[in-house]
């Protein structure tokens, strides 16, 4: 379905670049929110006296609270539009935020973590819906890609600066900076974002005319009527493992297991979001290129790959004597792939949903994405714990993914 008027190419590219500066502000608010924290970990590990396992619950907290309300975002963003999505989100996780600074226990921590994960839950939504609305299919998973570096950057930014601020002021003080900083995002998305003027491109997914506005019981129905879009999403859990298990645990693998300072550690842990934030735009680019009609072989390739890069560091990674150059180079590479993804995931769901159905289809996405988040902090840690180290987690959760992988290849 074509929705462009006049000429859609007139100004097309310029509006896209626009567009595309624009959507990826909301995800720097949330990567520094939620990765900057997760760099804090070590400094909250030693004032509340935490385990490994313990330490996977703040995520798992997080992304509960993000997957109890997915679905639900997904259909509030099909009504309210985007922007308001984006604002609503970056709202609720600043002030959730806020309030992790001024935490007693770390039992309260993981509450404001849980109310967190309901701003966390809007934002992606809320900017898929965004590019399938502004974008044609030749450009889509590059540009989701591109919004995503967003994430990247954030990460970067939160896993190296925070750290060093922390040393110095502490990280309750850290984290009060860090909630003020996201809260002003919000008025700068309301001036920026005007979204009468961007929703003009080609939206050229199909979409039903005549379909009523149905229920939310039908709406739901549809999506697991569609096998090819059900299917894709349940991937998002295999996704969410290799994510949640990383980004919960890296920063204290790096600083235990091979004996790194917590500042050096988040120094690893922004290598890691700068290797995810060049895979979000090599993967994109290589999807659009040659997987434009079947980006479930692109997803297979990266899915395959982050499953030898878990081996490969199981195997490899757990030495105390690895040179920092060594590490660094492992940590890119495993951005590269943990972190690359996204972009042409969402592309993938939004083009199986069609653009009126982008924002519930996302939403369900999201839900089995954080399935995996949830589940995967708790059990990493927990072989972590019974060995007293981190390598047999790497090398149980690298099989799962390989193996899963080649499950999801057959048609």
């Amino acid at each position: 379905m074509n929705l462009s008027t006049d000429n859609p190419k007139k100004d097309t590219k310029y509006d896209l670049i626009k567009i595309l500066f624009v959507l990826f502000i909301p995800y720097i608010a949330l990567s520094i929110g939620q990765n900057g924290f997760l760099g804090l970990l070590p400094f909250v590990r030693e004032e509340f006296v935490l385990s490994r396992v313990q330490i996977g619950y703040y995520s798992t907290s997080f992304f509960i609270g993000a997957a109890l309300i997915s679905v639900f975002t997904g259909i509030i963003v099909d009504k309210i539009g985007p922007k308001k999505g984006m604002l609503l989100g970056i709202g609720l996780l600043g002030a959730f935020l806020l309030i992790h600074g001024l935490s007693p226990t770390y039992n309260f921590l993981l509450l404001m973590g849980f109310l967190a994960g309901f701003g966390f839950s809007l934002i992606t939504p809320s900017v898929t819906k965004a590019v399938i609305l502004t974008t044609t299919r030749e450009k889509r998973a590059i540009s989701m890609g591109f919004t995503q570096t967003g994430f990247g950057i954030g990460g970067m930014v939160g896993a190296s600066f925070l750290p060093f601020l922390g040393n110095i002021l502490g990280w309750r003080i850290t984290v009060l900076l860090t909630a003020v900083f996201i809260l002003l995002i919000g008025p700068l998305i309301f001036k920026l974002y005007q979204e009468k003027n961007y929703i003009k491109n080609i939206v050229d997914i199909p979409e039903n005319q005549g379909e009523k506005r149905s229920s939310f019981r039908y709406h739901i129905l549809s999506l697991i009527k569609n096998k090819s879009l059900f299917r894709l999403c349940v991937l998002g859990i295999i996704f969410g493992i290799s994510e949640g298990s990383t980004l919960s645990h890296f920063v204290v693998f790096l600083s235990e297991d091979l004996n790194m300072t917590k500042v050096m550690a988040g120094v690893g842990f922004a290598t890691l979001h700068l290797g995810g934030m060049i895979g979000l735009i090599i993967c994109g680019s290589f999807s659009d290129r040659f997987y434009q009609t079947d980006r479930r072989k692109s997803l297979f390739i990266i899915e395959f790959s982050t499953g030898i890069v878990f081996l490969f560091i199981g195997l490899l990674l757990t030495h105390p004597s690895m040179s920092l150059t060594l590490v660094f180079i492992l940590s890119f590479i495993l951005g590269f792939f943990v972190l690359g993804w996204p972009g042409v995931y969402l592309t993938s769901v939004g083009e199986f949903a069609g653009s009126n159905k982008a924002g519930l289809a996302t939403g369900f996405a999201l839900l089995m994405i954080r399935i995996g988040m949830l589940l995967s902090p708790t059990i990493f840690g927990y072989i972590a714990d019974i060995q007293s180290h981190y390598q047999y987690s790497w090398l149980f959760f690298g099989l799962l993914i390989t193996i899963s992988s080649l499950f999801f290849l057959k048609d």
